[in-house]
C-alpha cells in the first residue's frame, strides 16, 4: 500500500515540477509550424547554467509567464542552454546542439532573448543582458513588436526578416 501511495505522490510531484520548467528547444522546425498555425512568435531564451542573471530572468519573468499561461496565445517560449551540447533541430530542420545554435545565432552573451517568426526570421530587437528595473517592460515591448511584425507580414504575405 505504501509503495503505491508513494508512487502516486512521486508522479504528482514530478508532474508539478515539470509544469514549472521552461521548455527546452528540441525541434524549432516543429515549433515554427505550431507558431505559423497560431500566429505567434517563438521566444528563444539563450541562457547559461553559470549565469546568475539568466536565473533571474527565468525565475522572475519567463517562468511566471509560462506557469500562468497568460502568454500562451501570444508567444511560444523555448530555452537554449548555450553551454550545453544538447541535441536539437534548428528552424531549417538541421540537427545541431544548443551551444552550436547559440554561437550561430550570435548569442554569446547571456541572458539573451530573441523573438523569431515561423521562418526563423528575427521579429524584434534582441534583449541582451538584464536590468531589473526595466526588464518586464522591455520583454513586453519585444513581444508586442514581434506580434505586430508577424501580423504585418501576414497581411503583406511576405516573411521578411528584422
Amino acid at each position: 500500500m505504501f509503495g503505491r501511495v508513494f508512487g502516486i505522490w512521486l508522479a504528482l510531484v514530478a508532474g508539478a515540477a515539470s509544469a514549472t520548467e521552461l521548455p527546452m528547444a528540441s525541434d524549432l522546425r516543429a515549433d515554427a509550424r505550431h507558431a505559423a498555425r497560431y500566429g505567434t512568435p517563438i521566444l528563444v531564451f539563450f541562457a547559461a547554467d553559470s549565469c546568475p542573471f539568466c536565473h533571474q530572468v527565468e525565475d522572475l519573468h519567463l517562468r511566471p509567464m509560462h506557469v500562468r499561461g497568460t502568454y500562451g496565445d501570444r508567444v511560444l517560449i523555448r530555452v537554449v542552454r548555450t553551454e550545453r551540447a544538447q541535441a536539437m533541430t534548428d528552424f531549417d530542420g538541421r540537427r545541431t546542439d544548443h551551444g552550436s545554435f547559440a554561437r550561430r545565432e550570435g548569442a554569446t552573451f547571456t541572458p539573451t532573448v530573441r523573438l523569431y517568426g515561423p521562418g526563423g526570421q528575427e521579429l524584434a530587437r534582441p534583449i541582451i543582458g538584464y536590468s531589473a528595473d526595466f526588464y518586464s517592460g522591455m520583454l513586453e515591448q519585444a513581444i508586442d513588436d514581434a506580434l505586430a511584425r508577424l501580423r504585418s507580414q501576414a497581411q503583406a504575405g511576405s516573411p521578411s526578416g528584422f
